[in-house]
């Protein structure tokens, strides 16, 4: 049996959410590693921090959107029709 739009939907989501906290962490790790001179370690802390905000920013656009997707879709019902008296 194929598995629900949204069963993979969210599993894509919970994915993304995993490599972006792995590519901060890596970006946070190689900036530390590298021997950089003071002004590129300057202007690389500049980068990793605008970098973190971003990916943040997009991990928390992606839970927010998981979550509401886990809500799941409101099903409105029709209105019901009543008989006219005659």
């Amino acid at each position: 049996m194929a598995a629900k739009r949204s069963d993979r939907l969210a599993q894509v989501i919970k994915e993304i959410e995993a490599l972006v906290k792995r590519l901060r962490a890596d970006l946070r790790r190689a900036a530390r590693d590298s021997g950089l001179t003071k002004n590129l370690q300057q202007a690389a802390a500049a980068l990793r921090k605008q970098v973190a905000l971003l990916v943040a920013q997009v991990e928390k656009y992606v839970h927010e959107l998981r979550m509401e997707l886990a809500k799941g879709a409101v099903v409105k019902r029709p209105a019901v029709r009543r008989k006219r008296a005659a």
